[in-house]
């Protein structure tokens, strides 16, 4: 389980936005007595429309996932859609899977694994990549805000754990 109230987590946390395309959205994380915050601002201009906010790589993340068939995810959001991106160690794929928040509502989302979709560095399906996600095989934890949603955004994460 990834804790995100402990205060400490929030350095293992950037945040890659779509200036690096171009874009002009932007997002920071911030550790509070609630947990992980990631805001900003998605702007759609200079053909722009993510943030996102990656958590170091881990080895241990799979070695803990082994068997899952959740990924659960506490927050309290804004009421917009974001993505849970799981990468795979030494893969050039990762596996999402969206959840919608309601604003100010904190909530438990449950994802199952086999929802989990395969794409490539650009979030496009991935044919080349196996069907189903190997939890054992999760190193990465990334979180968006895309799918064309201007304007401010903000969750609040508390826990990411893939469960059995």
């Amino acid at each position: 389980m990834i804790d995100l109230r402990d205060p400490t987590e929030a350095g293992r946390w950037v945040t890659i936005n779509d200036p690096v395309m171009g874009g002009l959205s932007d997002s920071n994380v911030t550790a509070t007595a609630d947990g992980l915050t990631f805001a900003g601002s998605v702007s759609l201009d200079n053909n722009g429309g993510f943030a996102s906010a990656r958590r170091e790589p881990d080895p241990v993340l799979g070695a803990a996932a082994a068997g899952a068939s959740t990924v659960r995810v506490d927050a309290t959001g804004d009421g917009k859609t974001y993505v849970v991106q799981l990468r795979t160690a030494g893969d050039p794929w990762a596996y999402i899977q969206r959840f919608a928040t309601q604003a100010g509502v904190s909530a438990t989302y449950d994802l199952p694994v086999e929802g989990f979709e395969p794409v490539d560095l650009f979030l496009e399906p991935a044919p080349d990549a196996p069907a189903q996600l190997d939890p054992s095989t999760v190193d990465q934890v990334t979180i968006y805000i895309l799918d064309k949603q201007d304007g401010p955004f903000s969750i609040t994460l508390e826990a990411i754990e893939l469960r059995r």
